[in-house]
């Protein structure tokens, strides 16, 4: 019991330290952008690409109408033009409309699969006897913070290798062009 308590004491101490050191890069200029914090003073701006959603049904619905149907959303290129080193905590600044929503209720980070020439997430399933899942996209668990006026300062902690999104909503209102749009990076 006492090494499960010491584990959550370094955990909530490196959060702790992630957001007590003095970040002083702008605010992005516009909603929906995402900066990758590269040192407390610099950054890179994340590139938002469209994605494409996709629906497949496996052979056995077609022969015996039993199985599942898969909806993914796919991005070309099977790596984001931006990395950040694994090993590192990643450190996000997202802009939003404003920063007086939870930040868990509209941001979803989450981990690609690289199949072929593309990078996919699965986005619902449906099958003949399990029923359906939708926004199945393994979320990944963040911290954050408010910085500045409309953003937010978001710690990911403990990325393996590997392709990675970020889907933003609007937590004012829904934009159906927002949901083809993703944020993208990797952990090299």
């Amino acid at each position: 019991m006492s090494k499960k308590l010491l584990t959550l004491a370094l955990a909530i101490l490196s959060i702790s330290f992630a957001f007590a050191q003095k970040v002083t890069v702008p605010e992005p200029e516009f909603s929906d952008q995402t900066y990758l914090l590269t040192s407390n003073t610099e950054y890179v701006k994340l590139p938002r690409e469209t994605g494409v959603v996709k629906t497949k049904a496996g052979a056995s619905v077609y022969l015996t109408g039993i199985g599942k149907i898969k909806t993914r959303i796919s991005l070309p290129g099977t790596t984001s033009s931006v990395a950040a080193k694994q090993g590192e905590d990643v450190r996000l600044i997202i802009k939003a409309a404003n920063n007086a929503t939870d930040p868990n209720s509209f941001i979803s980070i989450f981990k690609f699969e690289v199949k072929g020439k593309e990078r996919r997430a699965q986005l619902a399933e449906a099958g003949t006897f399990s029923g359906s899942k939708s926004n199945s996209l393994g979320q990944i668990e963040f911290q954050a913070k408010k910085y500045g006026e409309s953003s937010y300062l978001i710690v990911l902690e403990g990325l393996q290798p590997g392709e990675y999104g970020i889907s933003l909503g609007d937590p004012d209102k829904l934009n159906e062009k927002n949901s083809m749009k993703i944020t993208t990076f990797s952990i090299k």
